[in-house]
């Protein structure tokens, strides 16, 4: 095992953002907080903007740079996330950063705070009785395995493995977005492929004004709302209280800020059927499309069985209309959610508002067409997040092994071997 050394030691500098709270402002620079950064992702969709002023002064102090490790220090402590772009235009409040300046260094250290040491260390000097804070002076004292040459294939080993997840999720937000122009092409310019096989509205075929929408929509489609065509279901919450509806769950139980993820393949917590059959909650069999109502109006999609609770929606498919259908037009529909949303403290909507969502009905033959051409693009998605999940769990199996020498990473063999395995191909479907 390495020597440990402390972090003021091993980094180049260990420093944090502002205390203070700059206003916020419609345009300007992102200000990240401890709240953006989870399971090792930044967010900057959640974050209020400040002002260029207060964007320079932040960062006059506590500027982010190429291979810095954010460090959540309140609320939950420990969450990481590393820097890896050469441009960054966010700022920081109450954020820990280890500044390594060095790729490798870097690295090695971002999978050495996920490790059970590193976890046992943070848990024992959390501060806070009310709200849970690691205070700087522990983060520069902090006790990290000193990286050494020995180390690199561990680095690249499990950077391979993070890689491949990476790849995984830009081709997920290729084949989402390829998903969403189809949707767009066929269903809101309305020009799908006629019987000629040329765009229906584009080449002149017959359109027909509707009163509800107040637009023309093709000859023989119909307008109706989701309550008329589709079982909608509002999420419950079992009490707390009752150890038996939580203790050994086996059934996935979502909160709003799961729909956040794409497409669910899990959840964080689990129910017993107890849990469901003594609350409000009901489970949503796969392919239901899912709605968070409270705050961040999100759509999802299901890959399993799964309840909610009660700032969740659930749409479930019917045999014309799948979630492949439905949560295009709900995502197209979110703007015009959020202005709707009610309540000063927890901006939300209510399940009314979902039920009398207006849902174009087409012909089955156009229906049947594309589904033909976007169902595999939304399976590729299904597997590859599920692909994902498994490849997460291997590394947060192998990664306390290969820390504390259990497990080695003898030459590059192995890892040219693992790199066979990780190469992938890009999809190109057809989506004219």
């Amino acid at each position: 095992m390495s020597k440990i050394i402390l972090a003021e030691d091993y980094c180049e500098k260990v420093f944090d953002g502002t205390h203070e709270t700059p206003l916020a402002t419609l345009e300007g620079f992102p200000l990240v907080t401890s709240k953006h950064i989870k399971k090792s992702k930044l967010n900057l969709m959640e974050t209020y903007n400040i002002s260029n002023q207060d964007y320079v002064k932040i960062n006059q102090r506590s500027s982010v740079k190429q291979w810095d490790i954010l460090f959540s220090m309140i609320g939950s402590v420990g969450e990481i996330y590393l820097e890896q772009n050469k441009e960054i235009n966010y700022a920081i409040k109450n954020i820990g950063v280890f500044s390594c300046n060095n790729e490798l260094k870097a690295k090695w250290l971002y999978y050495y705070l996920q490790s059970p040491l590193a976890k046992s260390y943070i848990k024992r000097y959390l501060n806070g009785a009310v709200q849970k804070f690691l205070p700087l002076k522990n983060l520069r004292s902090f006790p990290i395995q000193d990286f050494t040459e020995s180390k690199e294939g561990i680095v690249n080993f499990l950077s391979i493995v993070d890689k491949k997840i990476e790849i995984n999720n830009q081709i997920n937000k290729e084949l989402e977005s390829m998903a969403k122009t189809l949707y767009g092409y066929w269903f809101i310019q309305f020009d799908f492929p006629n019987k000629e096989g040329k765009p229906y509205k584009s080449s002149g075929a017959k359109m027909v004004y509707n009163e509800v929408l107040k637009r023309k929509i093709p000859d023989r489609w119909s307008i109706s709302v989701i309550s008329k065509e589709l079982e909608t279901e509002l999420g419950g919450t079992p009490s707390t209280k009752k150890d038996e509806f939580w203790e050994n769950g086996n059934i996935p139980w979502l909160n709003s800020g799961e729909i956040a993820n794409f497409p669910i393949i899990d959840s964080e917590e689990k129910i017993t059927l107890d849990g469901i059959n003594n609350s409000a909650a009901s489970i949503l069999s796969k392919g239901s499309v899912v709605i968070s109502i409270v705050r961040h109006i999100r759509a999802s999609i299901l890959t399993i069985d799964s309840a909610t609770n009660q700032s969740v929606i659930g749409i479930k498919e019917s045999e014309k209309l799948k979630s492949s259908y439905i949560y295009p037009l709900i995502n197209n529909e979110i703007p015009r959610y959020k202005s709707l949303r009610t309540g000063a403290q927890q901006p939300h909507i209510n399940k009314k508002v979902i039920d009398n969502t207006y849902i174009i009905i087409p012909d089955d033959k156009t229906l049947e067409c594309y589904y033909k051409k976007v169902n595999p693009m939304y399976m590729k998605i299904f597997q590859l997040a599920k692909e994902n999940q498994k490849l997460s769990e291997l590394r947060n199996w192998l990664l306390p092994m290969l820390m504390n020498g259990q497990v080695k990473v003898k030459d590059d063999s192995l890892q040219d071997n693992f790199k066979e395995d990780l190469k992938v191909a890009q999809p190109k479907p057809e989506y004219n």
